[in-house]
């Protein structure tokens, strides 16, 4: 079933992207769409590592949400959210910032 849901999710942003690209003709929108839809799959594969701390690996799903909304926003609008897109950045700083403070030696 969550593979279902990856390949529905990859299939929209892949045609959101098709969509925005016919719009503005421009090959950049294209690349910056892509790299933002491929950086948002890396945030999705980091998600398994942070099931050592469990409420990390919520608000990291959370801001993950948050850089979709932020992405397709993008794709449909042309307007970058930096906070959106940055999101998933900062719970990922929170976790490395927790396992270097509470590490053992």
């Amino acid at each position: 079933m969550p593979y279902i849901l990856a390949a529905l999710v990859l299939l929209a942003f892949g045609t959101l992207l098709y969509r925005a690209y016919r719009q503005s003709g421009d090959l950049a929108v294209l690349l910056k769409g892509t790299a933002l839809v491929g950086a948002g799959f890396l945030f999705v594969a980091f998600t398994r590592s942070m099931i050592v701390y469990k409420p990390l690996m919520v608000l990291h799903i959370a801001m993950i949400l948050l850089y979709g909304y932020g992405v397709t926003v993008y794709l449909l609008q042309g307007r970058v959210r930096p906070f959106f897109l940055a999101a998933p950045l900062a719970s990922l700083a929170l976790f490395f910032a927790v396992a270097w403070l509470f590490r053992e030696t």
